[in-house]
């Protein structure tokens, strides 16, 4: 019975599971009543053999009870298992292999030495009683909202289950004890304990197919309740949709009435939106215009569903004025009737803004064609950075150790020019970027006497004479001095080129409130179509590679930069043409200065320690040679002692190495370099030394970029912008040793 009965339970699972749907819970249930099956199989299976052939050993019934044993506690492990997946929606705590290991002990325990059932039994009961106590337990315990008919009575059946095992426990403990069940209530238990066990396995079986079927019915609830919710939020979020849609969006019936009209559509016509509905709806539009429109809607109709026209027509608005509208009408098919469903849009500010399009596409194109020039402008500028530090700080230090003699006036020919091509590549890079200017007092006259010494003999070379005639008395002005050299370089070098074996004459006088500086040469003049044009960027007259065009438009930068003017003008009578510089005098609101004196040049010295304590030690990283050695050599000939490092990586080594007395008092580090860059070194720095976060100098070529300027802002570390002169490092030196000794 026992048999049967498991095996067409087995067969209802496995039609329940085809057509209820797999649940992982119900499946495990389903391999227990398989275990149930193979248990009872080895009971059979040993009633059937060991009485038959009394002659086979002992060792027979012995694994034929283990095998029963062992597949009925995996039966309750399984029951278990699933009862707590369906009330606790996890996997039972520990692991398979676990389970099954105790249970496979727990069988050779009970089977051990054991012939007949009555000691598997008593072994059995507590395990059966607990593990059907938990069942009830877990299933009486599940949450309100899931508590059905079907819970319930799996939960008494489990419970019921417990307490007829726990009778089993005591009537078979009496017959394993006395040869026989002594009392009277109990001794009908063993003799029909299968026909009851049956009978429990039905009503579990039957417990846990209704568990079942209506979980699968509160599921299609919620899928079903899902669905509707979702069809409401969908119509939910259409309405607001319609409702927020800048565009005007209309629907008419068959009729040719508004039937439904948003916020958008109302605001088009200046009506209000309950206004508009019923209203015909070619009444919105003007007289002319409603016949074609009645014409496209038709056509929409008869067009193949889902197609969509789109079109410009003439509309009115609530002022009683035509405006341009852009019409996307389809044509909706629905049980309730055809619709036509019109989306509007007002294109008055498309037509006003097309032409200013047009302009700033042009302007576009032009800003996008500049950008790529001043990106290779600015790629050949920093390039040119490098060798003008190493030039310029070479030059200072030789014209301070040779103050006289012959070599001094060449050096100091050097170091100016070297100067002015600072200057040079600083405008360039200001012409692709903004960047902050520093100012300082100076004498005009100065100035132009400094440029005309510079360009004495290229003047020479090409036959020009030169007069130059300054004001006695003129103000000092408020500039930067390398720029305005710049500007008078350019306009002295564009008067030779347009005059040569000619005449130039330089003026500087006062006018207005300002100075102005007249250059004037006896050239062919400006052609008058081109006098428009001269200042633009990278225009030019001269031939291929004889001219780049920046000059003017540079020195017309640096002039405005000043609060300046500068123009140009043919001289009447001709021929010659003039170039007007007007600087004001006076120091410009919200700008930096600092006054300098003319005095002979000496290299600034940086202190070096007392002879009898031992030398500073400053750290150069940088990747070209040439400005390692220019600033080695300076800080040597000040008593420093110098280690230099072509790369992050090798300077990070150095870091590494030098701690307590050997730390290294200044670490000048370029922030560009192939490998590990300056930034890096300042990352690891931050991290792994942060004591020497307060010695780090960076020293770049280009500071203007906003990566490299966002970085050293976020740094606060000082900055020595490429070619530096030796002043400048000399400042820094002293401002990063005396942050150190007052941190100290």
């Amino acid at each position: 019975m026992q048999l049967g009965g498991t095996a067409l339970l087995l067969v209802l699972f496995y039609l329940l599971t085809r057509h209820a749907g797999v649940r992982t819970y119900f499946v495990v249930w389903a391999w227990g009543w398989l275990a149930l099956l193979v248990a009872l199989s080895a009971v059979a299976l040993r009633y059937l053999i060991v009485p038959a052939n009394p002659s086979k050993p002992d060792a027979v019934a012995y694994s034929l009870h283990a095998g029963y044993f062992l597949a009925k506690l995996l039966h309750l492990e399984l029951l278990l298992a699933g009862t707590w997946l369906f009330c606790r929606g996890v996997r039972l705590p520990g692991r398979p292999i676990v389970w099954l290991a105790g249970a496979t002990l727990l069988a050779g325990f009970g089977a051990l030495g054991a012939v007949d059932l009555n000691r598997i039994m008593v072994v059995q009961e507590p395990v059966a009683l607990l593990t059907y106590a938990a069942c009830g337990y877990l299933t009486a315990s599940i949450t309100r909202d899931r508590r059905t008919m079907g819970t319930r009575f799996l939960s008494g059946a489990s419970l019921a289950l417990a307490a007829l095992w726990g009778l089993y426990g005591l009537a078979f403990w009496e017959r394993l004890l006395l040869g026989d069940v002594v009392t009277l209530w109990l001794r009908i238990l063993p003799s029909y304990n299968s026909y009851i066990d049956t009978a429990a396995m039905v009503l579990l079986a039957y417990g846990q197919v209704v568990v079942l079927l209506e979980d699968a019915r509160h599921e299609t609830d919620e899928a079903r309740a899902g669905r509707l919710r979702d069809v409401a939020a969908s119509e939910a979020r259409l309405k607001a949709v319609i409702e927020t849609a800048t565009d005007g969006i209309i629907a008419a019936d068959h009729d040719g009435l508004v039937v439904l009209a948003n916020v958008g559509a109302a605001r088009i016509f200046g009506m209000r939106r309950r206004d508009m509905d019923g209203r015909v709806l070619l009444e919105l539009f003007p007289e002319t215009v409603r016949t074609d429109l009645e014409r496209r809607l038709l056509e929409v109709r008869r067009s193949s569903p889902g197609r969509q026209s789109v079109f410009e027509v003439r509309g009115r608005n609530g002022y009683g004025d035509e405006i341009p509208l852009e019409v996307a009408a389809s044509a909706f098919f629905g049980p309730q009737g055809e619709l036509d469903i019109l989306v509007l849009r007002d294109v008055s500010e498309r037509r006003r803004t097309q032409s200013e399009r047009e302009e700033l596409q042009s302007r576009l194109a032009e800003s996008l064609r500049m950008e790529a020039l001043g990106r290779l402008v600015s790629g050949v500028a920093h390039e040119l950075n490098n060798p003008l530090a190493a030039i310029l700080t070479y030059s200072e230090q030789l014209l301070a150790e040779q103050p006289e003699g012959d070599h001094a006036g060449p050096l100091a020919t050097i170091r100016e020019q070297a100067r002015r091509a600072r200057a040079i590549v600083r405008d360039l890079l200001s012409f692709v970027r903004r960047r902050e200017e520093r100012r300082e007092a100076a004498n005009v006259g100065a100035l132009v006497d400094r440029t005309v010494r510079a360009l004495a003999a290229d003047l020479d070379r090409q036959a020009v004479q030169l007069t130059v005639t300054v004001e006695a008395d003129l103000p000092p002005i408020t500039c930067d001095p390398p720029g305005l050299e710049q500007v008078f370089t350019n306009l002295l070098d564009n008067a030779a080129r347009a005059a040569p074996g000619g005449r130039i004459t330089l003026r500087v006088h006062r006018e207005r409130d300002g100075l102005a500086i007249e250059v004037e040469d006896s050239g062919p003049g400006i052609p008058p179509h081109l006098l428009t044009r001269i200042f633009e960027p990278f225009f030019t007259t001269r031939g291929t590679g004889e001219g780049t065009g920046l000059g003017l438009s540079v020195s017309l930068g640096i002039v405005q930069q000043h609060g300046g003017e500068l123009r140009g003008e043919n001289l009447t009578p001709g021929p010659g043409a003039r170039f007007v510089a007007w600087l004001p005098v006076g120091r410009p609101p919200s700008l930096p200065t600092r006054r300098s004196t003319p005095a002979p040049f000496h290299a600034p010295a940086i202190p070096a320690e007392p002879a009898s304590e031992k030398k500073p030690r400053v750290l150069i990283i940088d990747d070209e040679e040439p400005v390692r050695s220019s600033i080695r050599r300076y800080f040597e000939r000040q008593g420093w002692s110098v280690d230099e490092a072509a790369d992050g990586t090798v300077g990070l080594s150095r870091l590494v190495d030098a701690k307590g007395a050997d730390a290294y008092e200044i670490i000048i580090c370029d922030l560009r370099m192939p490998g590990l860059s300056g930034r890096e070194v300042y990352q690891w720095v931050s991290v792994s030394r942060p004591d020497l976060l307060g010695r780090l100098v960076f020293a770049s070529g280009d500071i203007a970029s906003p990566e490299t300027a966002a970085f050293l802002s976020s740094s606060s570390r000082p900055v020595l912008e490429k070619p530096f002169e030796l002043a400048e490092l000399a400042a820094v030196v002293a401002q990063v040793r005396g942050e150190v000794a007052g941190a100290a």
